[in-house]
């Protein structure tokens, strides 16, 4: 669709400008263009020189249409008629964007066309405006506008303000009263420049800035080599009002030339390529109970047909406006529904926490109670191992694994007691063997009795017991009994006198006082060698004084 605009660009700058110097280039989108119409008329006419033979025709109203196309916001083409035979071609490009601490550089080139000489009111040198004519009357010819090339920088003053300055040759290069002092002849020519010793590579300096304001009005002020101009803009972003003056400074000569009235509508077709604005939802998804962000969860949004797997607890979705209904799912927890309303441009954010199920929850408490009982296993079985109460330690980290299967720990445990158990089977037999060397028969036995609570089936601690069996009996066969001599009575314990020093022995126990309690357990055992408590305390107790000692 070809959309017909209205686009003021001052007198000849038809690329990005101010009113008639150029701008970094404005048509930011791929395929942006632009057809506009200028119209200016000349506020008052007078001849400078009424009695020079020379005729000045007063300036007429001029009308020029120019159509405008952006090349990805670095380029932009300007094609410009001003009358049924005259066209100019314009190009502008985009060196370097602004920085925070650098000008945009932009460079360009106007009047690109098949004449030296060129107006919007027509070709030749003798053909312009009365400052034009001017210049080939008076002043040793006019500059030739063709190939009007410029080099320019651009900064933004803060956040309203803008400032241009830059160099060009052609239609930049003025020879006038005032702008003659802008280009580069004048510190060749000085106050000579009414002579015909111009130079074809001669620059003008042009320059001039804006005030922006947020709802879209621009006051703009200019010299552009040749004029000085200022104006009014009112920019929305698909059309632009203007209002402007240009050669104002002749209001102020001796000589006034023709200062002229500007204006013109600009409508672009930004609307039609524009991507529609959009807004979006920020999704929060975590534990209610927790506040932890869930890593597994799918969101559904109704009115789109959109579903989306969420791996990392957060979603972020871009989204038309418009009011939506947004489910949230997990297996384990219950279904979370939100409606909600999405602005243009507005992020929203949403927070579901998310509630457990009732299976969920049971599943839960049991896996703790699981937890619960692995680490009191775990607990048990070091301290059966400290204790060298391998069998009850194997027992507890075996228990340990029928619940975890991988836990590390209890099968580093479980590795350590056998070559434990071998450790202890070499002690007591050494014990033993010691013992029974020094004719200690009976401690001899409880050494190798040992030996076979770790290992039932060893057989030199069978025979060793059966030996040393046999050598106590020997020991007691009767000898030659002398007279009698009575034997004092030795009291008799009851099963309460017993318990109560079990009970005794257990507090020593507990409270670590550890000689006093094996003291105790082997009285007891003493009154009663088949007290089992006695002697598992006692096996208990000796475990303990041997830790302590080595440690």
């Amino acid at each position: 669709m070809l959309l017909i605009t209205f686009f003021l660009i001052g007198e000849l700058c038809h690329t990005s400008g101010f009113i008639d110097i150029p701008t970094v280039p404005q048509y930011d989108l791929p395929g942006m263009f632009g057809v506009g119409l200028t119209f200016s008329l000349p506020l008052y006419t007078d001849d400078p020189f009424p009695d020079d033979d020379s005729i000045l025709v007063p300036d007429p109203k001029d009308f020029t249409m120019t159509v405008r196309y952006g090349l990805g916001g670095r380029t932009e083409l300007a094609l410009s008629m001003y009358t049924l035979s005259t066209y100019s071609l314009s190009v502008s490009y985009l060196l370097k964007k602004e920085r925070s601490n650098a000008p945009a550089i932009f460079v360009g080139i106007d009047d690109i066309s098949y004449n030296t000489h060129l107006s919007t009111i027509g070709m030749k040198e003798e053909t312009g405006f009365l400052e034009e004519k001017g210049y080939y009357f008076r002043s040793g010819g006019r500059p030739a506008e063709i190939f009007s090339a410029y080099i320019a920088m651009q900064k933004a003053l803060g956040p309203y303000a803008n400032f241009v300055l830059g160099l060009g040759r052609g239609r930049f290069v003025g020879y006038g009263e005032r702008s003659h002092i802008f280009n580069t002849d004048f510190f060749v020519l000085g106050d000579d420049y009414e002579t015909e010793e111009h130079s074809a590579w001669a620059f003008g300096l042009f320059f001039g800035g804006s005030i922006r304001f947020p709802f879209g009005l621009e006051l703009i002020a200019e010299i552009d080599g040749r004029d000085g101009n200022a104006g009014i803009k009112y920019h929305h972003k698909y059309f632009t009002t203007t209002f402007a003056v240009t050669k104002a400074e002749q209001f102020w000569g001796d000589k006034p030339f023709s200062p002229r009235l500007t204006m013109g509508l600009e409508v672009n077709n930004r609307f039609v390529l524009e991507k529609p604005k959009m807004g979006s939802i920020e999704c929060v998804i975590q534990d209610a109970a927790s506040q932890q962000l869930l890593t597994t969860a799918m969101v559904d949004i109704k009115e789109i047909n959109k579903r989306t797997q969420v791996r990392t607890g957060v979603l972020t979705v871009d989204i038309p406006p418009g009011n939506y209904t947004i489910t949230v799912s997990n297996p384990r927890y219950k279904d979370y529904i939100a409606k909600v309303s999405v602005k243009p441009e507005i992020k929203t954010k949403l927070v579901f926490n998310l509630k457990k199920t009732e299976e969920a929850l049971r599943e839960e408490a049991a896996q703790q109670e699981k937890e619960q009982n692995i680490r009191n296993y775990l607990e048990q079985g070091k301290i059966y191992f400290s204790e060298d109460n391998l069998d009850e330690a194997t027992a507890a980290f075996t228990m340990v694994l029928s619940l975890d299967p991988e836990h590390q720990e209890a099968r580093d445990y479980l590795e350590k007691i056998e070559p434990r158990r071998a450790e202890l089977v070499t002690q007591y037999t050494e014990e033993a063997k010691s013992r029974t060397k020094a004719n200690d028969l009976t401690k001899a036995i409880e050494s190798w009795q040992k030996v076979l609570e770790l290992d039932a089936k060893n057989a030199e601690a069978k025979e060793a017991i059966a030996d040393l069996q046999d050598r106590i009996a020997a020991a007691k066969k009767p000898k030659p009994k002398k007279p009698a001599q009575p034997q004092p009575t030795k009291p008799k314990v009851t099963k309460e006198e017993i318990e109560a020093l079990y009970k005794k022995g257990v507090s020593n126990f507990t409270a670590e006082n550890y000689d006093a309690a094996l003291k105790l357990f082997k009285q007891i055992l003493a009154l009663d060698p088949n007290h089992a408590g006695a002697k598992d305390y006692k096996k208990r107790t000796e475990a303990r004084i041997k830790i302590l000692k080595e440690g």
